[in-house]
């Protein structure tokens, strides 16, 4: 009898044993699978991007993506002609005295936290009807690149036969050149009226 109770205390010592060590061995063990199915996932999928027809699709999504930039975004050297084309939309809507001066000391400025988008603002001023504002700015709307209009304000003189003038501020977004950003020369945003990114 006394061998019978040595033999369950030895018998009930093992399966605890079994309960506190094998156990936890069995969780480590599947964490251990589950990080090593993950890694190989990871190398298979890094693995499939290495395949030229991943590269060609990714080739094609980064130009999408460029596509789509370039209707929200101007090239710096492509300024001059962005701001010709708002002079030519005062043309076409008829406003009288126009006139567009650059705001910036440089072409286009930095945005903080913003390593490559700057902005370039121009002043625009004009007389013309209310008819002819609104006009004006409907086409802004739909140009592209996108142009913002920061400040805006409308005097009236106090004739009563004269013709509203206005003065807005006009802002686009520019890609900061690559020689720019290797240099380190990108101008500084400066507190002019231009328009602020939030």
């Amino acid at each position: 009898m006394v061998l019978v109770i040595l033999w369950g205390g030895v018998f009930v010592a093992l399966a605890g044993a079994h309960i506190f060590l094998a156990i936890p061995q069995r969780k480590e063990s599947a964490l251990l699978e589950k990080q090593l199915l993950e890694k190989r996932l990871k190398y298979d999928i890094s693995k499939a991007a290495d395949s030229e027809q991943v590269r060609a699709r990714l080739n094609e999504k980064v130009n999408s993506m460029n596509e789509q930039l370039s209707r929200f975004a101007a090239e710096v050297d492509e300024l001059d002609d962005l701001w010709f084309s708002v002079s030519r939309i005062a043309g076409e809507v008829g406003v009288d005295s126009f006139q567009i001066r650059g705001i910036d000391d440089e072409s286009y400025s930095s945005i903080p936290n913003c390593y490559d988008i700057g902005t370039a603002s121009a002043e625009v001023s004009f007389l013309g009807s209310f008819s002819k504002l609104a006009k004006f700015i409907n086409k802004l709307e739909r140009h592209k690149p996108v142009v913002f209009i920061g400040d805006f304000t409308i005097s009236q003189a106090r004739k009563e036969a004269s013709v509203p003038a206005a003065k807005l501020v006009l802002s686009v977004f520019v890609r900061i050149p690559e020689a720019d950003k290797a240099a380190g020369t990108v101008p500084e945003a400066s507190a002019s009226g231009a328009v602020g990114i939030i």
